[in-house]
């Protein structure tokens, strides 16, 4: 198994033990995530030293007010690095209440690694917080520049958004809320199963039964588990399947 998003330079986390761990957990590849470029940087140190990790470089939403022309150019320069396989995690989140200003300064920041993705031929690893409408519309308008690939980090935008983001041709990566109780799943049969990933987004977002317990990438199969019965498919089919999309996605050989 692949996990497509984890976190692993948090503070929570025991990075060289999980790395240490993976073949006994049964992991294949992690895909580390970059939010600024301090963490984007070691990322790819940690990448570097292992085989088995990638990484992505990227500036989170959370930090656009930050950034300067001068930050995206190093952005840009980093994704240059080989083990780099993505720009991410880039995107918009009004979850806090973002003010009119702050939500221009993430669309610009947002647009801008959309262009350095293609640019670099590179996919982009988008975050959506109750910013469906925005995100919809910012990609919809490049959709000329995102030949690399788009990925819908940590779906939850339900069944209503899922029809107009999938005619952009995006991957849904799911992480541990797709496990939840009260969470919709009835519209994941609707997705083209080519274009389904699975992630942890650890150390956040535990997947029954281990939810508000700190993450770990292992974790990601009780993800897999869910989105396979949902599906009526086994495991094995459903790891395999989601494995080779997320190679193609990444673009990992």
């Amino acid at each position: 198994m692949i996990d497509a998003h984890a976190h692993l330079l948090s503070s929570m986390l025991d990075a060289k033990q999980i790395i240490d761990n993976m073949q006994q957990d049964n992991l294949r590849y992690i895909i580390n995530i970059g939010t600024s470029v301090k963490d984007s940087k070691e990322g790819i140190s940690l990448a570097n030293e292992h085989s088995n990790v990638f990484t992505t470089v990227g500036i989170h939403p959370e930090y656009a007010n930050e950034v300067t022309d001068q930050i995206l150019h190093e952005v840009e320069e980093l994704a240059k690095e080989q083990k780099v396989v993505a720009i991410g995690e880039i995107g918009l989140d009004y979850h806090y209440g973002a003010t009119k200003q702050e939500k221009i300064k993430q669309k610009y920041v947002f647009e801008k690694q959309i262009q350095i993705a293609h640019r670099l031929n590179l996919p982009i690893v988008v975050h959506c917080r109750d910013a469906a409408q925005d995100v919809y519309d910012i990609l919809k308008h490049n959709k000329h520049l995102l030949g690399g690939g788009v990925c819908m980090h940590c779906y939850s935008e339900g069944a209503s958004w899922a029809e107009q983001f999938a005619s952009l041709g995006v991957y849904f990566s799911f992480t541990g809320n797709i496990t939840y109780k009260k969470t919709d799943r009835s519209y994941l049969q609707s997705l083209p199963l080519d274009k389904i990933l699975v992630e942890t987004d650890c150390p956040y977002l535990s997947p029954e039964p281990l939810r508000g317990r700190i993450n770990q990438p292992k974790n990601v199969w009780l993800t897999a588990q869910k989105v396979a019965d949902v599906l009526q498919m086994s495991l094995a089919d459903f790891e395999k399947q989601v494995e080779a999309n997320t190679m193609k996605f990444f673009n990992i050989k």
